[in-house]
């Protein structure tokens, strides 16, 4: 991602697509089985934002390029607005209505500055998944400790 911004672009618009919808399918099944929940309405109306959003980006991967920077915005707002749902649910924890905090204003950066929110979305990207390998590799060697 960081050698070919431009494919790597892409292919998160489909990447991002697919982890989106996923969400939606879980934020779905969360709602249909915590039928008591007073939030039930609200991740009935996450799951399906998230649905549409991955729909979208993973069929229409040249149109979800163009505004993905705006509907990523988008969805972490709505992401950081699920995490105060659930500190409500955990009994007010202070680390979820921070995270929650943090992650709209981060939404509403990526909206409103176009340059941090296309470099931010390359970037960012690529250093997890960088990240994401390194650690991946300690725990197989953990793993191989456990499972010998």
């Amino acid at each position: 991602m960081i050698c070919a911004p431009g494919s790597g672009y892409a292919a998160l618009g489909f990447f991002l697509g697919l982890v989106i919808f996923l969400a939606g399918v879980a934020e779905l099944m969360h709602a249909v089985r915590q039928q008591d929940t007073t939030n039930r309405g609200w991740h009935l109306a996450l799951g399906i934002i998230d649905i549409l959003l991955g729909l979208v980006l993973m069929a229409h991967v040249a149109a979800g390029i163009t505004i993905l920077r705006l509907m990523v915005g988008i969805w972490f707002i709505f992401r950081g607005m699920s995490l105060f749902s659930f500190s409500k649910l955990t009994g007010r924890s202070w680390v979820l209505i921070i995270g929650g905090l943090l992650t709209v204003l981060f939404g509403l950066l990526i909206i409103f500055n176009p340059v941090f929110g296309a470099m931010t979305l390359i970037i960012w990207t690529a250093i997890a998944f960088i990240v994401t390998g390194i650690f991946n590799i300690a725990l197989s060697f953990m793993l191989r400790k456990v499972y010998p």
